[in-house]
């Protein structure tokens, strides 16, 4: 057999396995557990037996099909090499996907968006299980419903099924905060954000409904082929980045952002930051790729350019480190939601690694924050100070994120940003450079400063010399997300 051959077969065989694995799974689970509540079988075995068993089977199961997406990954990697290297390809809208099943396919993004769910799912797990809350059996039936609905969700043609999973997401989403908050404010924030994306989704909706009804197609690759007019074109097209942009979020519409974020566990802060606004950028991605005409995206430059802008000021203001990181990440999801519009091969392959990146970075910031608030009971800047001083391997942690954000030359931010600011130069000059000085200079200082302040200034309230450091377990969260930073920056030597 062929080796691209052979690469093919392996990935799909992989794919569906995991799938029906995960499917499996969840429904034999679902039937211990319940059986377990009936008085009947309880007498066979101690209710709590049970409970505990199915916590057990339900981790062990993710982590296998973790490590078997893993190895998918990889294999569909190897695969698909010589066709980004092509020089007859100028856009990955046009990239061959994995099929199979006939309605199921994988391209690059969904690859990545599936493996960022298992990350920042064992992320957001761990966070949380340093405060009990892995004890919750629903918080790990929550996880595994949520990776079956990801899997779906970047796997379907069908673009009315890949709306419906898209909503679908929520769910798990709502269970999270319910099972772990202890918190009547936790949960009105989730509300918020869920009030908030549903305005969104309406316009999403409504966009795919004309071009159901308009073409009558419902598969990506059917309509791949439809000419629409360049008047439709613009209409749908301003429809999808609204609809999307509510929830990536877009300038002006991130302020719910903010709410949640400084409302919501870390837990839920780090799955939606990793995880959750990625699947609005996967979703604009796979929906604007089926229009073939070329769009003036100008006006729509100039709200995602207006969104960096706002962001990089409002960092300088911030004294709550969990509001100045949200502004932070709505810097980045700004900038890669401003790349996606490109259409460049090298511009959309710079947000897709971008879109990794702004994972791990993400979540590590909101686990720092998490660990600082633990120990010093206040996330102001103005009250936690000295932190080098009374935690050292805290303050090094700190400053290594802050290399990273800055995206230091070697880094994979530097490497996500210098081909998208290699793709814009060419576009405009003087844009360029106004982006680069407001993302790199402006808004950097503004993000830094607060972080410095925290770490290097002079500890104004009586806070214990014996201040606990990272536990065995933090420091193994943090290197986790640094491996995945420091593994990515790998990809583009891969690739070309």
């Amino acid at each position: 057999m062929h080796s691209t051959t052979y690469f093919l077969f392996l990935s799909k065989s992989l794919l569906i396995f995991n799938f029906f694995f995960l499917l499996f799974t969840f429904i034999f689970c679902s039937l211990l557990f319940f059986f377990s509540r009936i008085q009947y079988f309880q007498k066979f075995s101690l209710k709590n037996d049970f409970v505990v068993k199915v916590q057990y089977l339900l981790f062990v199961s993710l982590l296998i099909s973790f490590f078997v997406n893993l190895v998918s990954f990889f294999v569909y990697c190897f695969f698909f090499k010589k066709y980004l290297l092509s020089l007859y390809l100028n856009s990955f809208f046009f990239l061959p996907t994995i099929s199979y099943l006939n309605y199921f396919s994988f391209d690059f993004f969904g690859f990545i968006l599936l493996f960022l769910a298992y990350i920042v799912g064992i992320i957001s797990f761990l966070t949380l299980d340093t405060r009990f809350y892995w004890k919750n059996v629903k918080y790990l039936f929550s996880m595994n419903f949520f990776t079956i609905v990801v899997y779906l969700y970047v796997s379907t043609s069908n673009i009315f099924l890949f709306f419906f999973f898209y909503e679908l997401l929520l769910l798990p989403s709502v269970f999270v905060v319910y099972f772990v908050s202890n918190s009547r404010r936790a949960i009105q924030a989730c509300l918020y954000f869920i009030i908030w994306t549903q305005i969104g989704s309406f316009l999403v909706l409504c966009a795919i409904s004309y071009i159901v009804s308009t073409t009558g197609l419902f598969y990506f690759y059917e309509l791949n082929k439809y000419v629409f007019t360049s008047t439709e074109v613009f209409y749908l097209y301003a429809l999808i980045f609204f609809g999307f942009g509510f929830k990536v979020p877009i300038w002006p519409f991130h302020y719910w952002l903010t709410k949640t974020h400084v409302e919501a566990p870390s837990g839920f802060s780090i799955y939606l930051s990793g995880f959750l606004v990625k699947s609005a950028l996967y979703g604009f991605y796979k929906i604007t790729s089926i229009f073939g005409l070329e769009i003036d995206t100008t006006f729509f430059l100039v709200i995602c350019f207006l969104g960096v802008i706002d962001a990089s000021m409002k960092m300088w203001g911030q004294t709550d480190l969990k509001k100045l990181v949200a502004y932070g990440t709505i810097q980045e999801m700004n900038l890669i939601y401003l790349t996606l519009m490109f259409g460049d091969t090298y511009a959309v392959y710079a947000a897709m690694l971008f879109t990794a990146t702004h994972a791990f970075l993400s979540a590590l910031m909101f686990f720092i924050v998490d660990c600082i608030y633990r120990r010093f009971h206040t996330r102001s800047v103005v009250e936690v100070t000295g932190i080098l001083h009374l935690t050292p391997n805290l303050g090094v942690v700190i400053l290594v994120m802050c290399i990273f954000f800055a995206g230091l030359p070697g880094t994979i931010k530097f490497i996500s940003e210098f081909y998208i600011f290699s793709g814009l130069f060419s576009v405009s000059v003087f844009s360029c450079a106004l982006l680069m000085f407001l993302a790199n200079v402006f808004g950097l200082i503004g993000f830094s400063k607060n972080w410095y302040n925290a770490v290097f200034g002079m500890n104004t309230k009586n806070f214990s010399s014996t201040t606990m450091d990272l536990t065995f377990k933090e420091i193994y969260i943090t290197g986790y997300c640094f491996f995945f930073l420091f593994f990515f920056s790998f990809f583009p030597v891969f690739f070309f």
